[in-house]
């Protein structure tokens, strides 16, 4: 989860590729770990595969799971003081900078429930 400044966070939109989890839907940034890759690695190297970027600050939250029953992710809180203009599409359909106040309705659930549990608990 990369915030700018301005109170807004980068979002990409899935793909709409057969097999994927929640194709056309937006979400974070972020992917699979590579045998020995700590994960602050692969977050700081999905970052910049798919958005062509390097966040300002980065550190791992500890969040609430969306599923009681499942141990919590790995989610990481950035910030990045860039333009959309520097955004460099890697993967998906498309990114933004969206205003956390105008978060986008067709977004998977459990990614609404991460931005909301790190981004009130700070507003």
């Amino acid at each position: 989860m990369i915030l700018t400044g301005r109170r807004e966070i980068i979002l990409q939109l899935r793909d709409e590729k057969p097999g994927i989890g929640w194709p056309g839907h937006w979400s974070l940034l972020g992917g699979g770990q590579e045998p020995g890759e700590a994960p602050i690695d692969t977050i700081l190297r999905e970052i910049k595969e798919e958005a062509g970027i390097t966040p300002d600050t980065i550190g791992e939250a500890e969040v609430t799971p969306y599923d009681p029953l499942k141990a919590p992710p790995h989610v990481f809180l950035g910030t990045w003081d860039g333009e959309e203009s520097e955004l460099v599409l890697g993967e998906g359909q498309a990114l933004r900078l969206a205003p956390l106040a105008e978060l986008p309705e067709k977004m998977p659930p459990h990614i609404r429930h991460y931005i909301l549990q790190l981004t009130e608990a700070g507003s």
